[in-house]
């Protein structure tokens, strides 16, 4: 083992001093100075302990030699060379502390975790940001049925002296999600199907407690249905011929992948308006249940049989949007006694609990105000002329003409004439300010304001994206043409649904709820038809395994757009930036 940072040795003496046990601080566990983790394995437990720089004084009978003084060497030589595993960190199997062996210790920087509350890492965590990292295996010969963690100070105190977060795992599987280790923590094991291992505490438990989840969305011209469920509780139902300790080989996934899906097709029917729903099978992932939440596993890998969870989505394409939605679902076992539920729609999410005596889960569709997206054709509009400046036409004209025909061009005459010319004139400048307009017959529109430009561009953009709140490639080639040039239709089918995806889960999709034109600039061009330099922001989420996913991509682009058959499309996109905010 080598160590380098040995300048840490003179912080740790600074450090260490005699401490009275106090209580926890109220921070957040993946901001705690220390993190634990235990991994409850056949003939072992192992745990993991990453002690920050503050906490060595709490953990220093398994800080490396080389770090230590002296008089810090001969402290732990005196207190026993057990008294680690009986005193300070403890774990009990059945009645008896577990003696282990450190197999590494190891300086490193800070592996910062992501938040419980926000699934995001904390740009400004103020633990340190260098830790001891140690590696200590506990050989057990036999399979416990308790095992009871007990932190620094954790005896006879009423909190640890330090600020602990903790993870157990029982075979790979996560028994609660992050959360403190400030007492003695007791947890039952269950050998025989380790997802079901617990602590005595209701406080320590993971997010998903079910093995089985149902998801219900409901979506402009679409609803879809989402199941999760882990593989071995599927042996109710259906044989795959795997043991508890046995391993998903890679070449076995897509087969069984298959007859997951082709199995949950036939079951838990979903009727839309008063006709059984016949579903697409959408998408097919195995995903891990982290504490970062539901991760899909793009790449094959070798699973665990008892802890394999695999997800199905099946989609049912909707001409509207539906006004009722109704699942009867049918898959219950002694185990799977309650399936968690959340029904949503564009005005958020219902959580519901289907159980054996209440198994038919009821949508309807409340949303009075609600307005379906909608695909129209922007027309092209007869030019227009403000009213005064028409009347100051005819004006000006007429007092021209008198003046040219006034034979005699007196003085008083020509006053009369230039008093009307100035009445002209300030009808064109109020013209500016009175907007009332009138159509010229026979003329079409060819310049705008920036406020009339900002619409046409941010319509035929909604449009645009609208177009991919249909499932089926050939709805959205139709509705791209509504707005878009034929020519265009294969590049932007092809580019904007690649902006659009969550590589992160799968490849959903994201659905457009706004775009925003923030700036809108007529510029010249050799094209025809009439180009404007745009920036817009797309705003868009989804709903996803019970979370809701959101996307916002910025463009800059040069937009050309033209009339056809007496409809505007857009006829180019030069892209100049995409951001993704």
């Amino acid at each position: 083992m080598k160590i380098k940072h040995t300048f840490l040795y003179l912080l740790f003496l600074l450090f260490w001093m005699p401490v009275k046990a106090d209580f926890i601080n109220k921070i957040r566990p993946d901001q705690c100075e220390t993190i634990i983790e235990v991994y409850v394995e056949d003939g072992q437990i192992r745990v993991t302990y990453e002690v920050g720089l503050k906490d060595w004084k709490y953990f220093k009978e398994i800080i490396p030699d080389e770090l230590l003084n002296e008089e810090l060497r001969k402290f732990i030589k005196s207190q026993g060379k057990y008294y680690f595993y009986n005193n300070v960190f403890t774990l009990n199997a059945d009645g008896k502390n577990l003696i282990g062996k450190i197999i590494k210790q190891e300086i490193m920087p800070r592996k910062y975790r992501a938040s419980i509350y926000t699934g995001e890492v904390d740009k400004n965590n103020p633990v340190s940001k260098q830790m001891l990292f140690v590696e200590i295996v506990y050989p057990i010969s036999y399979k416990p049925k308790k095992i009871i963690i007990g932190p620094p100070g954790a005896k006879g105190s009423e909190g640890t002296r330090a600020n602990i977060g903790f993870v157990a795992y029982h075979k790979k599987i996560p028994v609660n999600d992050l959360r403190y280790l400030s007492r003695l923590e007791t947890m039952t094991l269950n050998w025989e199907d380790p997802w079901y291992t617990k602590f005595d505490n209701i406080n320590l438990r993971r997010h998903h407690q079910s093995s089985l989840l149902s998801f219900l969305y409901v979506d402009p011209y679409e609803v879809r249905h989402e199941v999760l469920i882990r593989v071995k509780d599927l042996e109710e139902w259906m044989d795959f011929g795997y043991e508890l300790d046995d391993t998903i080989e890679i070449d076995e996934i897509d087969d069984l992948k298959e007859k997951v899906a082709n199995f949950l097709i036939t079951r838990n029917i979903v009727t839309i308006d008063g006709k059984i729903g016949n579903p697409i099978i959408d998408k097919i992932h195995f995903v891990k249940w982290s504490l970062a939440g539901i991760q899909i596993q793009e790449l094959k890998e070798r699973m665990d049989y008892s802890s394999a969870v695999i997800g199905v989505i099946f989609a049912y394409p909707h001409e509207s949007i539906a006004q009722e939605v109704i699942i009867d679902w049918d898959m219950f076992s002694d185990k799977i006694t309650m399936v968690p539920n959340v029904a949503t729609d564009p005005a958020g999410p219902m959580p519901y609990s289907l159980k054996p005596d209440d198994n038919v889960l009821t949508w309807k569709n409340f949303m009075k105000k609600y307005k379906l997206p909608t695909i129209s054709e922007v027309h092209v509009s007869q030019a227009k002329v403000p009213v005064l400046y028409i009347a100051a036409f005819f004006i000006i004209l007429f007092g021209i003409i008198k003046m040219f025909k006034n034979s005699s061009k007196n003085r008083k005459s020509m006053l009369v004439y230039g008093s009307i010319l100035v009445v002209g004139i300030l009808l064109i400048l109020m013209g500016s300010v009175f907007k009332r307009s009138l159509n010229i017959p026979f003329m079409q529109q060819t310049s705008f304001s920036k406020p009339e430009a900002s619409t046409l561009v941010g319509h035929l953009l909604k449009n645009t994206y609208r177009a991919f709140d249909f499932r089926e490639e050939s709805d959205v080639y139709d509705k791209l043409a509504i707005s878009n040039d034929e020519e265009l239709l294969a590049d932007l089918y092809i580019q904007t649904k690649k902006s659009m995806v969550l590589e992160s889960q799968g490849g959903i999709q994201v659905k457009v709820k706004d775009v925003e034109v923030m700036e809108v600039e007529e510029v010249s061009s050799d094209e025809e038809g009439i180009s404007f330099k745009c920036k817009w922001v797309v705003k868009g989420d989804v709903g996803h395994w019970g979370h809701i996913h959101r996307r916002t991509n910025q463009y800059e682009a040069i937009l050309n757009v033209k009339p056809d058959n007496g409809v505007w499309k857009l006829y180019d996109i030069d892209i100049i930036e995409e951001v993704r905010l």
